[in-house]
Formats: C-alpha cells, structure tokens, sequence
C-alpha cells in the first residue's frame, strides 16, 4: 500500500509549482491518475499503510481529490474486508466515521479534478439520498419518544447538505439540469425542508448535458481542466456526471421545485416551474405529470394573480385540450372564482364549487391550495374595489367582501392584516371608536401608502431586471453557438445549400433539434 501510496500522492505536485502546470500536461497527468485508480482493485485501495493507519487520513480531499474519492467508495462499497465484499458499510450511516468523511469530502474537493471523476462522484451522490432514505424507513419502536420520531423522520435532511454543496461546488451557477438535481429536489420534498432547497431551486436550469459530438464542429475547450463559460459545458453525457436524462426527469424536477415553493408560499416562482412542465412537448400524448402540473398552474394563479391566466403562447394545441379535458373540475373553479369577483358576489358558490369536490382534491393533494383559494377569494374582492374607489367605509368592505356583513370590527382587522402583510397598499383611518365608520383608503400611486416604493428602490429593481436579463442573453447566446455547431443543424444547412444550388425552394421549417438534448420517453403517460 506504501507504493500504491505515493503514486496517489504524485498528483497534483504539492506544494504547487511556482510556475503552475500547462493545460496539456495537467491532463495527461490526471489521466494517467485516473487510469491508475481505475486499474487498482478496490480491496488494495483500503488497505492499512506502514503503522496501521487508514489512506484516508493521509490523502487530503482538497488536493487529492480523486484518489480521496476512490478510497472513499472502496470502504463505502464494503471493501475493507470487515464485511462482505458488495454490501454497503454500516459505519457510512448517518454520522458515522465514513459518513463523516464524505461530509468533509463535498466541502473541500477540487471542482477541477472532479471533472475527471464524474461516475464516481455521481455514484457518491447517488449514495448519500440512497443510504438517508433507507434509514428513514426503518421502523421505529413503538415507545421511542417523540424526539426520537421526529428525528428518525428527519433522516432525508442528513443528505440535503452534502448534495447541496456537491452541487454549487461543481457548477456554482448550476445551470446544467443533471440527475443529482432531481434526487436533491426529491429529498427536499421528502423531508419538507423547502428552505434548504433553494440554494439550488433558485439558480435558473439553463441547459441539458451535452450529446457527443456526432460529426459537429468540437464546441468544448480542449481539455476538461481548461476554463468552461459557462461552466456547464463541460457536463456531458459522457462526463458520468449525470445519468442519461429523458423526458420524465424533466418534467418531475420541476413538479417537486414548483411543490417546495407551493410549500414556501412563493407564488410566482411555483408558477414559474409549472409552466415549465405544462409547455414542455410531448410525442403522442401528455404526461399525467404535465397534468398534474396543469392543475396546480391553475390554482397557484389565481393565489398569485387572482384571476385564471390563459395557457402560454407556447402551449400546444393539443395539449390545451387534454388540459380542458382531463381538469375540467379546477377550470371549473378558476371560472366561479373570476365571476365572483368580477361581480363582486360572496365566496358562497366557490365555497359550494370547492365542496363538491372535495374527494377530487384529497385525491390529487391539492386541498391545501384549494382552501388557500377560497381564503384569495376575499383578499382579492377588497383589492378589486381599488380600481372603483378612492376610499370606502369599513362598513361598505364588509358588506361587499365579509362572509360576515355585520361584523365590522372583523372586517377592520382583516383589512389591516392585509396592509401590514404588504398585500394591499392603503390606510386605515380610525375616525372613531366604531369600526364601521373607519375609513380605507387606497394609496393614490405605487409610490406612496405604505407600501410606495422610492426612486431609489425602484432604481435598484431595474438594476437587477437589468442583470438578469443580460444572464439570460449569454446563455441564449450560448445555446444558439452550440446550435450553430451541431450535426444536426450543420447537415440541415447542407441541405438548404444543395436546395439553393438545384435552383429549388428553400424550406426553413425542417430544423428543430437541439444540441441540448434529453431524450423524450415514449412512454409519456407514467406518472410520479
């Protein structure tokens, strides 16, 4: 093991050279590291160096990076001859020492070197969700306290923060949808901790591993250590980094984003990633996914916007119908709700609406959005007679929104829930002791009331608009370079030349296909 040792020592050169190692020699030397590893019989891996001591604690994961790993997954996959060989260690459970390990190993490993290590840190990853959601299924005793049930419950969290990080640590802007986003949604989602999620949730998936090239023009920097913008070019089909994607994954990372923000009450967001799945296309027919998206898209937008929005330009002709087909019930809703307000009417047939189908929402999971609807429902009737009146008695609110037309002093407080929670930008002037005659009174502008905005704060909003808005060229700019250079669309140029110089007509229909690709599942009627 000596031997074996310092050959996993060589690389990289530390102390670091004053003059750092070129790009092609910094490959080739990794390479042959990696083709050591690769060669090497896991059982040696683990085996004792001179004193009794474990690799592990010699190599340092954030210059021995791969090495590390290897070691790592050779104890994990029982390999250390303390159990049998192909069974999972004991001591990589949760907290326990290799667990430990693995916890230091995501928080210092070599974003660069990893690159060359992709299947075994996908395997590690893939790992980590397998082994916190098998202990989450153990059974509990049936007199363990209720600490120790909600601990045993909280088995899914363990490994939210270890694939966080991998995550953010390979590819900071996490633009590139892989198979370990999916597993960190699912687990967010398992264990309710829609807050953890969002270091990745938030950072936008801009594109899919890459194809090989298939006779295009090589679009990649020369070597994997070179400098990729963005960083997701170097995570390809062929890095390991990622398991090849269809269309169901997809269309389940962004359900289980759009439930994390439904849970945190983010509104716009979850509307954001259902949209996402309910315009992705489809061969044959729709996902029973997309339609369960579909019906939450039509809930969560009368939450955000208070009234049903029509289905996005880029919606398919024949997905619209089977959306109006297969939810007729929540169409149904979006409509009674829309009437009611529009004519200002009291929430007794939404109510009613909602009460006859009560079985349908326990079955699809959506009874929480559905009650949060009827609760919209009246906000949204008191933020509707700003466009009528400059100011109204608390009196006339209640009698045109309350459940309750009597109950004045119910009314106010509900009025000024609304302004104190930013949802509504008024005042209300207490001009007496009787609630009745309070006055509401709508903020002329958006930038005064209370919830007015300065020239400033607007000024920085726009700066950040700005931003976001120029992150998003760059990454069309890139997708429409790696178009350019893709066999597909090079062949389809071919085609329009050969068109032109036979003197035929030119058609510009024909092309569709992306270098960045996922491959569409025939089988798109599954369900989660």
């Amino acid at each position: 093991m000596d031997t074996l040792l310092a050959q996993l020592l060589a690389f990289p050169p530390h102390p670091p050279p004053v003059t750092p190692l070129a790009e092609p020699e910094y490959d080739k030397q990794i390479r042959n590291l990696v083709q050591l590893l690769n060669q090497t019989a896991a059982n040696k891996l683990t085996g004792a160096v001179s004193g009794g001591g474990d690799p592990l604690s010699i190599l340092d994961p954030s210059i021995n990076t791969l090495p590390y790993l290897y070691v790592l997954l050779a104890h994990i996959n029982g390999s250390s001859g303390k159990q049998p060989s192909g069974t999972q260690s004991k001591a990589f459970s949760p907290n326990g020492p290799l667990w430990l390990r693995m916890l230091d190993f995501v928080e210092k490993f070599d974003p660069i070197q990893i690159r060359y290590g992709g299947t075994e840190f996908r395997h590690l990853i893939e790992l980590v969700a397998k082994t916190a959601q098998a202990a989450s299924k153990v059974s509990v005793l049936p007199y363990a306290t209720s600490a120790a049930r909600r601990a045993h419950s909280a088995q899914p969290l363990l490994a939210i923060f270890p694939i966080s990080s991998a995550i953010l640590r390979l590819d900071p802007s996490s633009s590139c949808f892989t198979t370990s986003h999916l597993i960190f949604a699912r687990l967010c989602l398992e264990a309710r901790e829609f807050y953890s999620a969002l270091p990745v949730l938030d950072k936008d998936i801009y594109h899919f591993p890459l194809s090989s090239d298939k006779g295009g023009i090589h679009i990649n920097p020369r070597f994997l250590c070179s400098h990729h913008e963005p960083h997701s070019t170097f995570i390809t089909n062929a890095s390991g980094l990622s398991e090849k994607l269809d269309h169901r994954d997809h269309l389940q990372y962004f359900l289980f984003g759009a439930m994390i923000y439904i849970g945190l009450k983010d509104w716009e967001r979850a509307l954001l990633f259902l949209e996402v799945v309910i315009i992705s296309p489809a061969t044959i027919t729709m996902s029973m996914i997309q339609v369960e998206a579909y019906k939450k898209w039509v809930l969560v937008s009368l939450l955000l916007k208070g009234y049903p929005l029509p289905l996005p330009k880029t919606t398919s002709s024949h997905a619209g119908k089977g959306y109006a087909s297969l939810a007729r019930a929540y169409d149904t809703i979006a409509r009674t709700f829309r009437e009611g307000i529009v004519g200002e009417n009291s929430a007794r047939r939404l109510v009613a609406e909602c009460d006859a189908g009560r079985a349908l929402w326990r079955e699809d999971c959506n009874t929480g959005l559905v009650k949060q609807v009827i609760d919209a429902f009246r906000r949204f009737s008191i933020l509707r007679l700003e466009r009528t009146y400059v100011a109204l008695r608390i009196l006339d609110v209640a009698h045109r929104t309350s459940p309750e037309p009597t109950d004045y002093a119910e009314t106010a407080a509900y009025v000024s829930s609304l302004i104190s929670s930013g949802y509504l930008n008024a005042t209300l002037t207490q001009s007496s002791e009787e609630p009745h005659a309070w006055v509401l009174r709508f903020a002329a502008s958006s930038t005064t009331g209370p919830q007015g905005r300065t020239e400033q704060q607007q000024y920085e909003d726009l700066v950040k608009q700005t931003t976001r808005t120029m992150n998003l060229s760059d990454h069309v700019r890139e997708a429409d370079r790696r178009l350019g250079l893709s066999k597909e669309y090079l062949d389809w140029a071919r085609r329009i030349q050969k068109s032109k110089d036979a003197g035929g007509n030119v058609e510009f229909g024909g092309f569709g296909t992306m270098s960045d690709e996922y491959v569409a599942d025939e089988d798109m009627m599954s369900d989660l």
